[in-house]
């Protein structure tokens, strides 16, 4: 008879026993910095059957009157429709871990109010349970910035110790001795919740010592060393300063002065004459009558500036010549639009474009290519852009408005002097000599010069 109880109820608890279903913490208590991650585990059991069984996993942030969705995944996906806001985009489950019967959270970017208690809820075809935790999050008062000020009065020294951090800290001040100091300290609430915590002791000047102050939450300190660190006033520096500043501006107007004068002295009397209707101005005859030198100055200022402005017209007149502008379009006409991008680059063998090939005021820029290559139709393009000349489709990407000189050469003709050379293949030889187009060109800082054909280490270039 006995035996036969004894087996009844053997039968009838073991199913009861089969299908308990708890939930554990890994940890009831977490422990966390601000801006920091944390990862909150619970622990199911018995865990499932297969990866497609049913599953739901809540987390809720709970007080005694409230609670606030911070996940929810229900049957294997996520549901953030209740998701309380202050958690959107800085929470998830790691799925990887449910297979093995956990349920872990992870909180991002922790905020102070980001502390509390936190619900684990989990529900399979075996049961339901949850747990509690509680997450604190800290902020050590890690970063201690100094400041030293003089009083406004008598010799004594202000010394400030601030931070920010969480919960509220006392700040204890002690001397080189360990003696503690009296000191005034505030605490304000920052926008992400942390305290900054200022606090702030008086001390003489004249005395050597150190003085330490000490956040007393985690220990962060600082230390003076007065009178070491007590800055030095600023009016001495200041003074310093202003003289070596003038001393540098009088310098540079003495090596500008030196240099006008100097250029001054090289110019030439022919840099006077004009270009008027195509022909060259004869000077006036001497009166006998000294002319004022600063008179004399300007009027050659003057001078100079008509005759750019006149060569430039002639220029383009020769260049819209037909025989000129029938060999642009020869050129041009043969040189397929869609060629020129792709053939363009740098020495460092990145393609450039058009505009690219004008250099800045007084820099050179070399055009290298195997003969045939097209360089003599880029010459040409920046001509026909620069007069306005039938453009070619090209030169519709370049903009040279700014230039009131361009100058093409043909190189392969040169035999002497280049400036002498300009004036023969320009038809200049009866309007301007070869040192005054030099001197144009030198000075105008709106020129450019193409020389087509050029060979480096040729005389008449140096």
């Amino acid at each position: 008879m006995d035996w036969a109880l004894l087996i009844v109820l053997q039968i009838m608890l073991q199913p009861s026993l089969s299908v308990l279903f708890t939930v554990e913490a890994e940890r009831t208590t977490y422990v966390s910095k601000f801006g920091g991650d944390v990862v909150m585990g619970c622990r199911f059991q018995p865990k499932l059957s297969n990866s497609h069984a049913h599953l739901k996993v809540t987390w809720h942030w709970i007080t005694t009157t409230l609670a606030r969705d911070v996940y929810r995944m229900d049957n294997w996906k996520e549901n953030l429709a209740s998701q309380d806001p202050d958690y959107r985009g800085r929470v998830r489950l790691l799925t990887e871990e449910l297979q093995n019967g956990w349920a872990k959270l992870q909180v991002s970017r922790l905020r102070i109010n980001d502390s509390g208690t936190y619900q684990c809820f989990v529900q399979t075809e075996e049961g339901a349970d949850y747990k509690t935790i509680t997450l604190s999050v800290v902020a050590p008062y890690e970063a201690v910035t100094k400041h030293i000020r003089k009083a406004e009065e008598g010799d004594e020294v202000l010394l400030t110790c601030e931070s920010e951090g969480y919960p509220s800290s006392s700040v204890m001040w002690q001397d080189g001795h360990q003696r503690k100091l009296s000191s005034n300290t505030t605490a304000v609430l920052t926008p992400d919740q942390l305290f900054k915590v200022t606090s702030e002791i008086r001390v003489r000047s004249t005395d050597k010592n150190n003085y330490t102050c000490i956040f007393t939450n985690d220990d962060y300190s600082a230390t003076f060393h007065i009178p070491d660190e007590i800055p030095v006033p600023h009016v001495k520096n200041d003074a310093l300063i202003i003289i070596l500043s003038i001393g540098v501006m009088m310098v540079v107007i003495i090596v500008v002065v030196l240099m006008y004068r100097r250029q001054k002295g090289s110019r030439t009397h022919s840099t006077r004459n004009l270009l008027v209707d195509g022909r060259r101005s004869v000077p006036a005859a001497a009166s006998g009558q000294q002319i004022n030198k600063d008179n004399e100055e300007v009027i050659t200022i003057l001078n100079e500036g008509c005759m750019e402005e006149h060569l430039g017209a002639f220029l383009k007149a020769h260049y819209s010549d037909f025989s000129f502008s029938t060999e642009v379009r020869r050129h041009c006409d043969a040189f397929g639009v869609e060629e020129l991008p792709h053939k363009l680059q740098n020495n460092k063998d990145q393609p450039v474009n058009l505009q690219a090939l004008l250099p800045e005021a007084g820099e050179t820029l070399f055009l290298e290519g195997p003969s045939g290559s097209g360089k003599t139709t880029i010459a040409y393009i920046l001509v026909s852009s620069w007069t306005g000349m039938p453009k070619h489709a090209l030169s519709n990407l370049l903009d040279l408005s700014t230039l009131r000189l361009l100058l093409y050469v043909d190189c392969s003709k040169v035999t002497g002097d280049l400036f002498q050379e300009i004036t023969i293949q320009l038809s200049l030889t009866e309007k301007i000599s070869g040192d005054e187009l030099r001197t144009v060109l030198t000075r105008s800082s709106e020129a450019l010069l193409l020389l087509d054909g050029y060979r480096e280490g040729k005389h008449f270039f140096r």
